[in-house]
């Protein structure tokens, strides 16, 4: 965190031949799964770290060593570890009998559409705090994510439980964490956790059928879901004529 503050505010720090956004991204992205990565995983997952390591491209290693290095830590178990299947997939939709749970809270569940969701996370942006060296960032990747959604897509919303990893205190307001299952523009369907007025939510109709809703409520959250900043990495790897989010410099507006 402090490498990427530093980087925001000089960016002739970086190191990076692509500049200083470019290095801010990477870094942020290699350290996608590093909270939690010492934890033991339960059988049939895969360690976080070890996927980082192998997902990481040669600055992104680089930049791992040195930290490693200066920690004490000796990344021959990383080097030497073998190769991992990709672990992180689409959320589940369904309830199975390995994967089902007594339904929680299915009056929560609620669908919207793209232009929706968009609204909802715009009107949240306009009322939270924004930190003023990463706020420009956040917004212009929220943006970019914005204009990546399926124009058709029907995407699923609810609260945020009890035990669930929240990102972000509640607040200021009633800005509250939930729970997306989103649809992107190229089909894939992902997880994100956006903070929401829960006063725009609760105006929404109710829209979806009962028996929907019990399914919903069954399916509990897995580790290793597919969410949005894994999309992302995937979709520049795979994109690379689409537009990266861009930061407007404002510094001189009056």
């Amino acid at each position: 965190m402090i490498e990427i503050r530093a980087l925001a505010s000089r960016p002739d720090f970086s190191k990076h031949p692509d500049g200083h956004l470019t290095e801010i991204r990477l870094i942020a992205d290699v350290c996608h799964n590093l909270p939690g990565a010492d934890k033991p995983r339960p059988a049939g997952e895969y360690d976080g770290l070890v996927w980082t390591w192998q997902t990481a491209n040669d600055f992104q290693r680089a930049w791992l060593r040195t930290h490693f290095a200066h920690a004490g830590i000796d990344t021959s178990f990383l080097e030497q570890a073998p190769r991992l299947p990709r672990p992180a997939t689409a959320p589940d939709t369904r309830p199975t009998w390995k994967r089902w749970q007594w339904p929680r809270g299915p009056r929560t569940f609620i669908a919207v559409d793209s232009n929706t969701l968009a609204d909802l996370e715009r009107q949240a942006r306009a009322v939270d705090r924004q930190d003023p060296t990463h706020g420009p960032v956040r917004a212009a990747f929220l943006e970019w994510f914005l204009d990546h959604l399926h124009p058709d897509g029907r995407h699923i919303l609810r609260p945020s439980r009890q035990g669930e990893t929240f990102f972000r205190p509640d607040g200021p307001d009633d800005l509250r964490q939930y729970r997306a299952l989103v649809t992107m523009r190229d089909g894939a369907l992902i997880v994100d956790h956006p903070r929401l007025r829960a006063s725009d939510v609760a105006a929404l109709p109710a829209n979806l059928h009962l028996l929907r809703r019990l399914q919903l409520a069954a399916v509990p959250p897995r580790r290793q879901e597919r969410d949005v900043g894994l999309w992302a990495r995937h979709h520049r790897a795979t994109h690379p004529e689409c537009r990266d989010w861009t930061v407007l410099d404002t510094s001189d507006d009056v």
